[in-house]
């Protein structure tokens, strides 16, 4: 009997001794909470907007299947933060706000802030030649700055494409000096620099180099000390080794044909890029850094936000790594990023001061769509921007000298047609409308400009011309009224030095077929004279080349982000 009273006594003691604690716990909080402005309370959405972001993702709340993870802030003060589905099926680890993700091309803004950092500290000029550092990059008689890089204007290859065009698989294994080496073999440029804009992952990979040459310290080392560490991203690295265990991260999926998920390898050991691991918390710091600067200072991410400018003075939307649009007329600051399964967005709305990440390991999940309906909830109503007072060609006659199919020598491909009075394209279908601005220059109202100079017309018949776009200048010519026979001339086998690589060009029941020795056979389809695609995305362009004397002696790859890479007829 008295060993149970003393259990009582004992248990009654611990329960006081615990609610005492509870108790002074409590008493603090509250007392804090007093002393705390109100500016710097925690803030939260209201249940309703909360109720409806979760139903934005509902997809993903149901079943063992990848999902999100997803934070919003206001002015820098976190307002939600949430995961959905699963980080690892396997295993059947649920995503959170803390889970890693491997952030793809999300991971360049951090580069291009380095150069700044670096130009700051009296390293580097942003207008240095780039073999000033990398002296392994050719000689292409044509200046490359380091702002070239930045900015995708450099003309450079793309580094992926190339890795395809040779042969690699994008679940290799893949690393910073199998890049280099492919970088060291090219002997031509997609453009000249500064000419176009073409979103080019091998520039960024070449300042990841640039960062090495010039501070001593790796692209992971030198962004750990200068950038994570002070802005508090303890979750935040370089990921330059493909078989470091990083834990609680994610794994990347994709859906197969049976409705199955399947795993998306991810085998890099390359950064710059690519290859930044985070969570979509420590994005929102980063995030916040470039309103702020606690990290550069003030004028360092001002410089952030300059746009690009090409050789002939258009201005790009594109500044340093950083996408500059508009969505419901607000200011929209953002990059995203796709690797493997994993797919990225982060943005922000600086008038408003919101600030959204949204980090999937589904490669079907499209952040950016997501991030927008969140916008949708909390942007309010649009913003009014001025109306377009362009006025536009009606006139049949005018509109009817356009229509025609044509072609261009990239594989572009464009028909316009008559119809109910006003001009169209196919594929997909779209009313073109056409202001008239003089200097045989032509204003579409989707953006861009055709510029049809009096050479370019054969009575009313439209021959060739140029599209001129925020981007760069394409052209075109008018598709022959017959298609040209399609012969066993073209077939043999093609070398290119720059990626060592062979390829066959075979002849089968009327059509051209590509062969390599890892990839299966695909069929050609005749596109246009001496042109052909394919299924292949690194290949899905081809050119052939005549001689003087009309032989096929090559064909190039004018295809995505690589153009002019010259295949041999081998004899």
């Amino acid at each position: 009997m008295l060993i149970i009273c003393r259990q009582r006594r004992h248990r009654w003691l611990s329960q006081w001794e615990e609610y005492d604690i509870s108790y002074h716990q409590h008493m603090k909080k509250l007392l804090l909470l007093l002393l705390t402005p109100l500016g710097l309370l925690a803030q939260s959405l209201p249940d309703s907007t909360v109720n409806k972001i979760n139903g934005i993702f509902s997809f993903f709340a149901a079943g063992n299947r990848p999902g999100c993870a997803v934070a919003i802030a206001r002015h820098g003060q976190v307002v939600f933060s949430k995961g959905y589905g699963l980080a690892n099926l396997e295993y059947n680890i649920p995503n959170t706000a803390n889970t890693i993700f491997h952030i793809a091309s999300e991971s360049k803004q951090y580069v291009a802030f380095c150069m700044l950092l670096l130009e700051k500290e009296g390293k580097l000029s942003l207008d240095d030649d780039i073999r000033k550092y990398l002296e392994y990059v050719p000689d292409f008689g044509k200046k490359i700055t380091i702002r070239h890089l930045i900015y995708h204007t450099s003309g450079l290859r793309d580094q992926w494409q190339l890795l395809a065009n040779a042969g690699w698989q994008l679940d290799d294994v893949i690393t910073q000096e199998h890049v280099i080496k492919l970088i060291a073999k090219q002997q031509a440029l997609n453009f000249t620099p500064g000419d176009e804009w073409m979103y080019c992952n091998t520039g960024y990979t070449l300042m990841a180099e640039i960062v090495k040459k010039v501070s001593g310290l790796s692209l992971r080392d030198y962004t750990q000390k200068n950038i994570f560490e002070p802005l508090g991203m303890k979750d935040t690295h370089f990921h330059d080794n493909y078989t470091e265990i990083v834990p609680g991260r994610s794994y990347s999926y994709n859906l197969r044909g049976d409705g199955k998920y399947q795993h998306a390898v991810l085998s890099y050991s390359i950064v710059g890029a690519t290859s930044l691991f985070t969570t979509v918390l420590d994005e929102l710091k980063w995030v916040n850094n470039l309103n702020t600067g606690t990290v550069g200072g003030k004028d360092l991410v001002e410089k952030m936000l300059q746009p690009g400018v090409l050789n002939d003075g258009r201005k790009l939307n594109y500044a340093f790594a950083l996408n500059l649009g508009k969505y419901k007329g607000w200011q929209q600051i953002g990059h995203g990023g796709s690797d493997a399964g994993y797919r990225t967005y982060a943005c922000r709305f600086p008038e408003q001061g919101w600030e959204i990440v949204v980090f999937s390991n589904y490669g079907m999940a499209n952040p950016v769509g997501f991030t927008n309906q969140i916008a949708d909830l909390l942007l309010g109503a649009s913003k009014p921007e001025p109306k377009d007072e362009e006025v536009y060609i009606t006139d049949s006659v005018a509109l009817k000298r356009f229509v025609g199919k044509y072609y261009g020598e990239r594989g572009d491909r464009l028909e316009l047609f008559f119809k109910e009075g006003k001009l169209y394209r196919r594929s997909p279908e779209a009313v073109v409308q056409l202001a008239d601005k003089g200097n045989d220059r032509y204003k579409m109202a989707t953006g861009g400009v055709i510029i049809a100079g009096k050479q370019s017309w054969q009575g009313d018949s439209l021959l060739h011309w140029q599209v001129e776009t925020a981007n760069g200048v394409l052209s075109f010519q008018r598709q022959p009224a017959v298609a040209q026979p399609v012969t066993e001339e073209f077939t043999g086998r093609y070398y290119n030095e720059e990626t060592e690589a062979y390829y066959t060009i075979g002849f089968n029941a009327g059509k051209l077929t590509l062969g390599h020795r890892k990839f299966a056979n695909a069929d050609l389809t005749y596109i246009a004279p001496d042109q052909f695609t394919g299924p292949h995305w690194w290949m899905s362009h081809i050119r052939f080349i005549r001689d003087k004397r009309n032989k096929i002696i090559a064909f190039e790859v004018n295809a995505g982000r690589v153009q002019h890479l010259r295949y041999g007829k081998v004899k």
